[in-house]
């Protein structure tokens, strides 16, 4: 083999060699670009997941959630309520809050009678009979059915929570002379028209 042949030889091997490594290199090149918005996207979609999943815990899913006005919750507790008078007592609601009025008989010693008022609204319990009785009132908000009450029955409030008693003892009178016709407005801050004094859970569910 002359001179002349072995150096295009010598080229042509380099040149053959030269594509190689470049071919090589742009592999990698776009192996490593591949795998990179790979990893990226995976991880967004965790980082998107873990979250919703936080959100999930802080909203509850009953938000808003209200019983209708009327509705009596804690029958569980007291007792089907006690009905028979004629005397009624008209609760207007000015609170942010709902709120469960109950009746406490100082007769009978104990809750006659658990009615949910919705905020900005008004429900009249009727067919009250006469007697001497407390007004405990029970404000929240967002009911949850789920949960479980402090006397074991199923339904409770989720904030806001907040208990009250109107420091009077009301008679209301049922005979032949009349009955009471009563209207009270609940105010978390001062305004209602009844002077009330906070208490415990445990006292408003003490029966």
């Amino acid at each position: 083999m002359n001179k002349k042949i072995k150096i295009l030889l010598g080229i042509t091997i380099g040149i053959i060699l030269s594509c190689y490594g470049t071919a090589a290199y742009f592999i990698i090149e776009d192996s490593t670009k591949s795998e990179i918005p790979s990893v990226q996207t995976v991880y967004k979609k965790e980082q998107s997941d873990i979250q919703l999943t936080e959100n999930k815990h802080q909203i509850s899913d009953y938000k808003g959630n209200q019983l209708n006005n009327g509705s009596s919750p804690f029958d569980n507790c007291f007792g089907k309520g006690i009905y028979g008078g004629n005397a009624t007592l008209t609760i207007k609601n000015g609170a942010s809050s709902d709120a469960i009025v109950c009746l406490f008989s100082v007769a009978a010693n104990r809750t006659i009678r658990n009615e949910y008022i919705q905020k900005n609204s008004s429900f009249t319990m009727d067919n009250i009979q006469k007697g001497y009785y407390k007004i405990r009132v029970f404000y929240g908000n967002n009911w949850n059915p789920e949960v479980n009450s402090p006397c074991g029955s199923k339904g409770y409030f989720e904030s806001d929570i907040h208990f009250s008693e109107f420091e009077d003892t009301e008679f209301f009178e049922d005979d032949e002379s009349g009955y009471t016709v009563a209207t009270v407005t609940l105010y978390t801050v001062s305004g209602g028209n009844a002077q009330t004094t906070s208490i415990s859970q445990s006292d408003f569910f003490r029966n």
